[in-house]
């Protein structure tokens, strides 16, 4: 009985050891003070025009559920602006397979954002280039569309709301 009374001491020791948390853990970069966001923008050099609108809604989707920031479409109500630059969409196709008629695609979406304060328009927060990928075969363009978009966009999430 004593040694079951030790390893519940010990467990969660051994736990926060591993990195593992208890309980909400708030390591989002920005500041509280910076949560009511507007986007400033979504800068497209591609001639993919259905690609910004997509790219706005699964931002505000995923930091809406995620409950880390609230939107407003007036931006002079924003504490922050987000701004995601479009580096480069692709669909570079390759030949594979023993006979050299499997076509294999895959769609490459590498962008960046940035969020400056709405008040000195200061730089908060830049991700840097974040590329994502997703394999696709003829056919299947809309799907991997859908992916590597959703992906990415969850993918600056993660980043900023893990700090690093």
């Amino acid at each position: 009985m004593k040694s079951l009374r030790y390893i519940a001491l010990l467990l969660p020791l051994l736990l926060a050891a591993c990195g593992y948390g208890f309980g909400e853990q708030n390591h989002f970069v920005l500041k509280p003070e910076y949560r009511k966001l507007a986007i400033a923008g979504v800068q497209n050099p591609t001639t993919l025009t259905w690609l910004e609108p997509r790219i706005r809604k699964l931002l505000k989707d995923e930091f809406t559920n995620r409950g880390e920031v609230t939107w407003t479409d007036n931006r002079h109500e924003a504490d922050a602006w987000i701004s995601i630059r479009i580096i480069k969409y692709y669909r570079p196709t390759t030949v594979s397979g023993s006979s050299d008629e499997t076509l294999q695609s895959s769609a490459i979406f590498d962008f960046e954002a940035t969020v400056k304060s709405a008040t000195d328009d200061s730089v908060l927060w830049s991700s840097g280039k974040i590329s994502q990928s997703w394999p696709f075969y003829s056919g299947e363009e809309a799907d991997a569309d859908a992916e590597v978009t959703k992906l990415g966009i969850r993918r600056l999430a993660d980043k900023m709301s893990q700090g690093y």
